[in-house]
């Protein structure tokens, strides 16, 4: 016991406490909390002069005030605007239904549905905690806390916790399969009622890092298909010019702006530049990624050269089968021919195996074997991650996992862990003085904000590690950031407690059930506040910051200006996180003690944060963030496979009590077996929704004008090749860049100058 003193002091202290003094009435101090406390001042001091600063720069006059004018009118139109109206207005606030409307995908309409489902289950679930606190009331009468009628006979409380064991666990079950099964369900309305660009294209791999020009990939495929192609997108490997391909686009953007009148060209820099021969020949020398995106004009188009290409690919296949592999490019073009059969008898392979192989027709150059497969849309393909030699995406991001959850286990075992020891031997003092009352509490709160802070952290470290791991479609990092993510802030979160307990069960003392609780209601509070107010901290900082360098900048450009001042995108994947580490904290308290008022608060705490966060995350979509396209329902698909953690968790309460409570092993027993239900049921309502759609007579020109972005305009190599080398086959075209959606003409426009954009496309070409 280090706190147990006679005279009121402590006689030892853990790692990372010392002894305020040798007296008998010394305490023990955390070191730790010093160096937070420091931090937290400098932290303050830093947040006051920039506050300083910019009340200082406010008082004096804009230095470019047509720059931060038009920058501001460009951060507006970045936002989430009706296209489907006249004038392009905002949705409406209140008449916007984030949950059932489209506005920008599947993916927010889900993430909506997600956050109503938990604001249903928080509120389930309160109602069946405090009726398991009142349970033995009804049975006491007026002997009892709050007086009340005995209606409920003694011996009969075992089966009056057994019957609301069983309607706890029954209510909640029938609530999250009816939130699988409607997830789901919209899903599949979605992929079989909404346009969705992504069927009409595929994605075909295996060309050379030679095939750069598209007219070539074009007449391939038109020459086997039969028929003509709408256009082909290859991706091509500029990770290394990423910087130029940037550039160049953004001052295709300032010049198409300055010829359509959208501002003045003195506020742009289109004098700055020079060089477009040049340009023209860093673009010819871009590689193809080996990648190419084949766009149709009928789906029906698309379904025939699905079925052409796997035949083709099962000919390959034969032919090649038992001959030695070879992705060499150009310079083995001869070995490579050689391995293929062109004719009866003729070739290795011919003669190795004896059957039929491919025709050289049908193969890119006459040796590449190509394959296609299904495209996602485009809005959520990373063109700049493509590359002709690509490194391992996972051991990237399971390196960066390893090293934030040792991280996380480093610091929770040798400062926070001695906290909660601490708190142990503070709950063994029967009368404590104010003194070690409040050093315990600060104590508690440091190492709780502590907690919250490097979940942030942590959060932003592993969105960091997913970008730079090269996904090459934006679900799949998002993903995977999730998952990450999510391991990462439970582990930090609880690892103070499972070490504590482990170290305690040396010296046989345990951690009881309602230090553990009390434990995680701390975290579970400071992570709440710490979330919400970097959420909106973080970015009106950024704003204010970017405002005052553009106002007081004189030489600045419009170009410049646009990429600091336009909003950032809506933190979909962050956001599923938040709510699923709180949901996981709330369950685990549930489970060790459903009992205890820190429970019952943290689970009405939870749900007033639910309803919040609807409500403030469906103004941030609509008037805060910039537009941003979300038509995969994979991130979604991601999170239901990781409530099995939370829910499994949840459900070892109810079942405990109604099946094993006095067996040791009955907790883990429980949670793997929900585990293992959860995972069944949501795969069986994935497989009851899985969408059925049939083929429609849809032109692919007809549902590209109803979306800004294509194959086309988000490539940005594919648009600066065009503007330079125009021509029939491959037309020029405006780049996909947000906030300028109107330069896409039709509904986008502000108003009907399609000449006008024609005219600016060819004067940019």
């Amino acid at each position: 016991q280090t706190c147990a003193g006679e005279a009121g002091g402590c006689k030892a202290c853990l790692i990372f406490h010392a002894r305020s003094s040798s007296d008998p009435d010394g305490q023990c101090l955390f070191l730790y909390g010093a160096l937070f406390a420091a931090a937290a001042l400098f932290g303050l001091c830093f947040v006051l002069l920039g506050l300083l600063r910019f009340c200082c720069l406010a008082l004096s006059s804009a230095r470019a005030p047509g720059v931060l004018r038009e920058v501001l009118a460009h951060r507006r139109r970045a936002k989430v605007h009706d296209y489907s109206l006249p004038g392009n207005p905002f949705y409406g606030y209140d008449d916007a239904s984030v949950r059932r409307q489209n506005i920008s995908g599947v993916g927010p309409l889900l993430y909506f549905g997600y956050v109503a489902f938990l604001i249903m289950l928080c509120f389930l679930i309160l109602v069946f905690l405090l009726v398991g606190k009142a349970l033995p009331e009804f049975s006491e009468g007026d002997a009892g806390v709050v007086p009340l009628p005995q209606t409920l006979p003694k011996k009969d409380m075992g089966v009056a916790r057994t019957v609301h064991a069983v309607l706890l666990y029954v209510a909640c079950l029938v609530a999250v399969v009816n939130w699988m099964y409607n997830q789901d369900w919209a899903v599949k309305e979605d992929v079989e009622q909404e346009p969705h660009l992504r069927n009409y294209a595929l994605v075909a791999e295996g060309f050379p890092k030679s095939a750069r020009s598209p007219h070539e990939v074009k007449a391939f495929f038109e020459s086997i298909l039969g028929f003509e192609l709408e256009g082909v997108s290859i991706a091509y490997d500029h990770a290394e010019e990423l910087a130029f391909v940037d550039d160049r686009v953004a001052r295709a953007v300032e010049k198409a702006d300055t010829h359509l009148g959208v501002y003045p060209s003195e506020l742009s820099g289109l004098e700055s530049h020079v060089g477009d021969s040049q340009d023209g020949y860093v673009l010819d020398c871009l590689m193809c990624s080996g990648y190419a995106f084949i766009v149709f004009s009928r789906e029906e188009d698309r379904e025939f050269c699905m079925r052409r290409f796997a035949e083709i690919d099962r000919q390959v296949r034969q032919g090649l089968k038992g001959a030695p592999e070879d992705n060499s490019d150009d310079e083995n073009e001869e070995t490579q021919s050689l391995l293929i059969k062109t004719g009866p008898g003729r070739g290795r392979a011919a003669r190795a195996n004896g059957g039929g192989g491919p025709s050289r027709a049908v193969l890119f150059r006459g040796k590449h074997a190509v394959r296609v497969g299904h495209a996602p849309e485009p809005c959520g393909i990373q063109w700049s991650h493509f590359a002709v030699r690509r490194g391992l995406k996972i051991v990237r991001v399971a390196v960066t996992l390893l090293g934030a959850l040792l991280l996380v286990l480093v610091v929770g075992a040798v400062m926070f862990a001695p906290a909660v020891m601490y708190l142990m031997s503070f709950t063994d003092i029967h009368q404590p003085t104010v003194t070690q009352y409040w050093l315990a509490h600060a104590e508690k709160g440091v190492v709780a904000a502590s907690a919250a802070i490097g979940n942030r952290l942590l959060v932003q470290l592993l969105r960091r590690a997913a970008t730079l791991s090269g996904f090459l479609q934006k679900v799949n990092e998002d993903s995977v950031f999730a998952v990450c993510a999510y391991c990462s802030c439970v582990v930090n979160s609880v690892a103070p407690l499972v070490i504590a307990t482990v170290v305690a069960a040396a010296d046989r003392v345990t951690v009881t059930g309602p230090l553990a609780v009390n434990w995680l209601f701390q975290v579970l509070w400071a992570c709440m506040v710490t979330t919400e107010l970097s959420g909106v901290l973080v970015p009106a900082w950024r704003y204010w910051s970017a405002y005052f360098w553009v106002r007081q900048s004189r030489y600045v450009s419009v170009r410049e200006a646009e990429p600091q001042m336009t909003p950032p995108e809506f933190p979909l994947a962050t956001r599923y996180v938040d709510l699923l580490h709180a949901l996981t904290l709330v369950c685990a308290m549930i489970a060790i003690d459903s009992t205890s008022m820190y429970t019952i608060v943290a689970q009405g705490v939870l749900l007033l944060y639910c309803t919040y966060v609807f409500f403030f995350d469906k103004y941030a979509l609509l008037r805060l963030n910039r537009h941003t396209y979300y038509t995969s329902p994979k991130l979604d698909s991601t999170v239901q496979y990781l409530c099995v953690f939370p829910l499994s968790v949840l459900f070892v309460c109810p079942l405990r009590r109604l099946l094993l409570e006095s067996a040791p092993w009955a907790n883990a027993a429980i949670f793997a077996g929900n585990a293992v239900c959860f995972i069944v049921i949501a795969r069986i309502c994935q497989k009851c929704c899985e969408p059925r759609r049939e083929v429609s007579d849809i032109l692919y020109v007809e549902v590209a004008s109803l979306m800004p972005y294509n194959y086309f305009n988000t490539n940005p190599v594919h648009v600066l090749r065009t503007l330079h080398f125009p021509s029939i086959v491959v037309p020029p075209l405006y780049p996909f860049v947000p906030g300028k959606e109107y330069l896409q003409g039709g509904q986008f426009a502000d108003y009907d100058d399609s000449v006008r954009l024609r005219e600016t496309l060819m004067l940019l070409a």
